[in-house]
Formats: C-alpha cells, structure tokens, sequence
C-alpha cells in the first residue's frame, strides 16, 4: 500500500512540475488571440442613425490596423440604403408613385375584360422590361406607354419601373412631366435661377434613365421642336433609355417627323387600358376610410 501511495504521490509532484509550461502556453496563446481581435480598431462611433448600428450615420466606417499602421475607411451596411434614398430623391418621382412597384400594379381593379387584358400585358411587359434590363440598355430600348384615357394608369406603371430600376441596378432615373421639362428649361433664360441651358439640358441627355410624362400635351412651338430633337437625338445616338407616356400613340404626335421617328427607334409602344382606375381607387380608399371612421 505505500508503495502505491508513493507512486500517486510522484504522479502529483510531476503533474505539478508540468503546470507552470501548460499555464505559460496558455498565456501565450491568451496573447495570440488578443493580438488577433486587437489587430483593427474602429474609431466610428455607432449612432441611431445606422439602421444596423455600425457606423455614425454617414454610411463610412473608419479603421486602424494596428499592425500596419495604417488608417482605411470602408463601407457600412447602410451605405447601399443611402446610395438608393439619394438616387430615389433625385428622380423625382411623385410621392403618389415613390413606394410602388410593378407587382403591385393591380389589374383586377379595371371593370372591363378587354381593359383587364391589355393591362395584364401591359404589366407582363414592365416586369419583363426589369427582368432584362441591361439588354434593354445594351439595345437603348425605353417604352411607350400611351392612352388617351386619364387615370389608367399609364403614369403609374412607368413610375413603379422607375423605383425598381433604381433598387435593383442602382441606375439614375429622372421623372418629369414635359411641361415641367420645358420650364426648367426656360427658367435659365433668367439670370437668378443659377442655372444654366447648357447645364439643365446636359442633365436630362446625360441622365440613364428618362421618365417623360405626357409628352403630347405641350404646345408645338419651332423652339419646342428643336429643345426636343436636341434631348432625343443625343439620347437615341447614346442608347440612353426613355419610358414615355402620352395620350396619343407615337404616329399621333404633333411634332416633327425627325422626332416621331426617333421616339419610335427609342421605346417600344405599349397600349393601355381606355378605362379610368383613377376613381376606382379613389373609391376603394373612402371605403377603408369609412370603415375606419365609422365604426
């Protein structure tokens, strides 16, 4: 029996010769691990304005490397959220059409089965235009909505075009109405506004993608039809895409032949419904209003 307690005994003496290396080995490695988790060092602070918490709001995040010495920025999670609330807020796109897509565009809503019908194209061809939309790029090919009916949804659609293309090829998109365009345009002629011709109609040729509304609806002046041949020509020769929408299909425009054939070479016309949704929906958001209201 002592010769056994001995034996346990010389065990317990050499386990513990043994302990002071495995706690210098863990303390070595205790100093790897630190060194690897102190190696960069983020001086941003977080605040509330990052939607994850990283970087101070501005959408950077920036870094030392330890190691190196060095000091790099790089991008938050956010960022790509600000990228697409800046591109959305240049387009100008109405606050009745900023948040709606394509797959929401409800074609139940027209009363009419030839109406449903040429709506439910029409929306097949948006979703598709999206789909392949760098070839449609590659070819310069824009889209032509046309209707000589009001509220049918013509200008809608080509909003909910313009939102996806911002989120999903992060592209920049301008909407405006004709006669907008044409008074931005003469607002430089005043020396006040800051602005310069040059500079506003360089915008609208140099911009991916145009949303053109109503185009149809100005007066035909010769300086109307030249300010227009001028934004087509330089946009068709540069495969720049337009979406247009207009009362009247392209052969029934009032401008200059030079200009119907460019529109023409630039998108390709899509007939929507002659049937009004405008009061149809009205209708259905007073309904939810009273039943809100009234119970």
């Amino acid at each position: 029996m002592e010769q056994i307690g001995d034996k346990i005994r010389a065990l317990i003496l050499e386990i513990q010769a043994h302990q002071p290396n495995l706690s210098a080995l863990n303390n070595s490695q205790e100093k790897k691990d630190s060194s690897k988790t102190e190696r960069y060092t983020i001086l941003t602070a977080p605040s509330e304005g990052c939607p994850y918490g990283e970087c101070d709001g501005s959408g950077l995040i920036t870094v030392v490397d330890n190691q190196k010495g060095e000091v790099f920025v790089r991008m938050c999670q956010c960022h790509e959220i600000r990228v697409i609330e800046s591109k959305l807020k240049f387009a100008c796109i109405p606050d009745e059409f900023k948040d709606l897509t394509v797959a929401s565009f409800r074609v139940d809503l027209y009363k009419h089965e030839d109406s449903r019908a040429r709506a439910a194209l029409a929306k097949r061809i948006a979703v598709n235009f999206v789909k392949h939309f760098e070839r449609m790029q590659e070819k310069g090919k824009g889209l032509y909505f046309y209707s000589d009916t009001k509220g049918s949804g013509k200008t809608r659609l080509a909003a909910s075009i313009g939102n996806a293309l911002i989120k999903q090829y992060r592209v920049s998109v301008r909407f405006i109405t004709t006669k907008a365009l044409l008074d931005e345009i003469k607002s430089t002629f005043h020396e006040e506004t800051g602005l310069t011709y040059s500079s506003v109609i360089e915008a609208i040729k140099q911009v991916d993608v145009l949303i053109l509304d109503d185009i149809g609806t100005e007066n035909k002046t010769g300086w109307v039809n030249e300010t227009f041949f001028n934004i087509m020509d330089s946009r068709m020769t540069a495969h720049k895409i337009t979406i247009f929408t207009s009362n009247t299909p392209i052969e029934g425009l009032k401008h200059d032949e030079k200009i119907r054939s460019r529109i023409n070479k630039m998108a390709m016309p899509v007939a929507m419904p002659e049937e009004s949704i405008r009061d149809a929906l009205a209708q259905k958001e007073n309904e939810e209003l009273q039943a809100l209201l009234y119970r």
